[in-house]
């Protein structure tokens, strides 16, 4: 691992042992920083770097220009790591290293009235840990206005929060996804109170769901698709990322107003996290509502401020289903009308494999 530009070109960094830290790959903090280059100017700026590890990144936004970096890091090894290579590329004046967990860094950080300019931000592939972080930060507000956020995340999870919008779509290198966010000169009130999620298995997803999404958007500024599984149960015929990247590929038309991504539990816990306030729930039936309206009651008991927006199926939707269109492409159905090409393709696929 090197630093890869500016004053420290070259200089080799030492990473931390041990199963706790995963240092960024050079490619990838490349990457990172070629974005950054070409939307922001690092010169003189006062970076966070939050699950720094060995310094890997900070160092890199030091090298580049930036006037100081604050590390967040806990690991003994990887503070041990980023001490020696700050001292190595003599940047030990320009930084301060916070020895503790992230949430406790970041109160003593609003306490002190620090603000920052930027953000780096790559803490450990667990799922919920982008989400915790990203609400965590906005809540500290310490991102001055017209700030950014370098999320570098599992590509199951998407960096979504309401505080937060996104400067660039998410780059993807391996099971790696790396997404630049903006903190809006002004708050976004009006888009933060007019995010839905849209929950379901999705598996796969339907030209009905896709309907259910695009009319949702004459309705909402931002749509969250969101693939609920349970990892101990789950038997589907695609795994969770292999959904979310057909949701994606699906909806790529209609650009940052989708999100697509997965959750696992409590369905108002995951609204919390991405700043959703509306459930969406489709209808294709009369005999669904009744199902349909216990669950939003039990979602409105578990958090009062989540509503439930039913939508009725087009009448060209009323009998597609996710089980129907798998069970009929099994026995050699054409069901190419029925679900979008990419995943009619993949569909195929996945059914030949598994009659082999």
């Amino acid at each position: 691992m090197r630093v890869i530009a500016g004053s420290a070109k070259g200089r080799r960094l030492k990473t931390a042992g041990g199963r706790g830290t995963r240092p960024t790959a050079d490619r990838v903090k490349e990457a990172i920083f070629s974005m950054l280059d070409s939307r922001v100017d690092l010169t003189g700026a006062q970076v966070l770097d939050l699950f720094a590890g060995s310094g890997a990144l900070g160092i890199e936004a030091l090298s580049r220009g930036a006037a100081g970096v604050t590390f967040v890091e806990e690991g003994r090894d990887a503070l041990r790591a980023l001490r020696t290579n700050l001292a190595a590329c003599g940047f030990a004046a320009q930084v301060r290293v916070l020895a503790m967990p992230v949430t406790a860094a970041l109160r003593r950080l609003t306490q002190a009235g620090t603000a920052f300019d930027g953000v780096l931000l790559d803490p450990p592939y667990e799922k919920g840990q982008v989400a915790a972080t990203l609400a965590a930060l906005a809540a500290a507000a310490i991102v001055r206005p017209g700030g950014w956020v370098v999320v570098e995340h599992h590509l199951d999870e998407a960096p979504v929060h309401p505080a937060f919008s996104d400067l660039t779509p998410t780059h993807r290198y391996g099971k790696t996804g790396v997404t630049v966010l903006h903190v809006p000169e002004e708050p976004a009130d009006r888009a933060m109170q007019r995010k839905a999620v849209y929950p379901g298995s999705f598996d796969p997803i339907t030209n009905g769901h896709l309907d259910i999404v695009r009319r949702a958007l004459d309705v909402f500024d931002q749509v969250v698709v969101a693939v609920a599984y349970n990892a101990n149960k789950d038997a589907a015929l695609f795994s969770p990322a292999e959904r979310v990247e057909l949701i994606r590929e699906s909806l790529a038309d209609v650009g940052d107003r989708i999100i697509a991504d997965s959750f696992e539990g409590l369905l108002v816990d995951y609204c919390d996290r991405v700043g959703g306030t509306v459930v969406i729930r489709g209808l294709r039936a009369v005999s669904d509502f009744e199902t349909e309206f216990q669950m939003a009651l039990m979602n409105r008991h578990l958090n009062s401020r989540i509503e439930t927006f039913f939508m009725t199926a087009s009448e060209a939707y009323f009998y597609t289903a996710s089980r129907l269109v798998k069970e009929v492409a099994a026995l050699g159905g054409d069901v190419s009308a029925l679900v979008p090409p990419g995943v009619h393709a993949r569909l195929q696929a996945k059914i030949k494999a598994r009659q082999r």
